[in-house]
């Protein structure tokens, strides 16, 4: 089955989404959940069944009740295709933010599976250099009902008993110079955390999870603080029509001034989380009994 998502203009310098191509995967220690199989036809349209046992995600594909398998049209969209291995309905929690990273095929990542597949070994993978590692989410925003498409309150929503759905993905590149990701490539699912310790990435992720930024603001952001890109070469980044008009500017003023806000955000949220972790308590130095005389 081919899921054909609303292609973006791409920039002849490549991006980078939270999607990275990684050789060793010991990326931050985190656990490593390889995609699985789909075998089932994907449902678009998201319901929620209040009377179905309730999960987190990760920890429902770490246990095996769900497989994934993620497919990306390009660094800023594409699909989450989960698939309940059950014989009974789930909820799943999705998560604030993830992370997708590009593997290959010798690392284990399934080929099988009939919709969203990604070619089998052959097509994993297949160019060198890698391509993008993409972050975003499903939103953040779907918590609450938040995209209308059927989610239960808290971000929920349920997979009926062996059945499978497609979950939307929005994204940035973060790797600025590498490929664009590509439907026929092997992802595998992330934490952000696990992805880096960069806590303003974290929170910049989070934001972008959400859906409601601008691409072109959010992508600025992300080359900023990710690939440590300066805001005067953002600024002189173009794209090439290869038209009579030429190349056009990437990003303008009001994108510029517009992404520079959004970091002072993620900053900011990222020491407001710093200061509400617990401190450890000190330890009071010896001080020697002996006094003199």
């Amino acid at each position: 089955m081919n899921f054909r998502l609303p292609v973006a203009a791409v920039s002849s310098t490549f991006c980078l989404l939270l999607l990275l191509s990684v050789l060793p995967l010991n990326l931050q220690g985190g656990e490593q959940l390889l995609p699985g199989s789909i075998t089932q036809r994907p449902m678009k349209k998201l319901t929620f069944d209040p009377n179905a046992e309730q999960k987190e995600l990760f920890a429902a594909i770490e246990e095996g009740t769900v497989e994934y398998k993620m497919v990306m049209q390009n660094s800023k969209e594409g699909v989450l295709l989960l698939e309940n291995k059950t014989q009974a309905p789930i909820s799943l929690e999705l998560p604030h933010s993830i992370v997708g990273v590009q593997i290959f095929p010798q690392f284990g990542a399934a080929g099988g599976g009939t919709f969203g597949a990604t070619g089998g070994a052959g097509g994993a993978g297949g160019a060198g250099g890698g391509q993008q590692a993409v972050g975003g989410g499903m939103g953040g925003g779907m918590a609450g009902g938040g995209t209308g498409m059927g989610m239960g309150g808290g971000g929920f929503f349920s997979i009926p008993a062996e059945k499978a759905v497609a979950v939307p993905i929005h994204s940035v590149c973060l790797e600025y110079g590498k490929r664009e990701p590509s439907s026929r490539s092997t992802y595998m699912l992330m934490k952000p955390e696990d992805y880096t310790q960069d806590k303003t990435l974290q929170e910049l992720i989070g934001l972008v999870a959400q859906g409601r930024i601008d691409r072109d603001v959010a992508q600025a952001a992300a080359w900023h603080v990710s690939s440590k890109l300066s805001w005067q070469d953002l600024a002189t980044k173009t794209v090439n029509n290869f038209g009579a008009a030429g190349p056009r500017s990437m990003f303008s003023p009001a994108h510029i001034a517009a992404a520079q806000n959004l970091v002072s955000l993620a900053v900011a949220k990222a020491r407001e989380e710093k200061t509400e972790e617990p401190q450890e308590t000190p330890v009071p130095a010896r001080v020697s009994r002996t006094t003199r005389n």
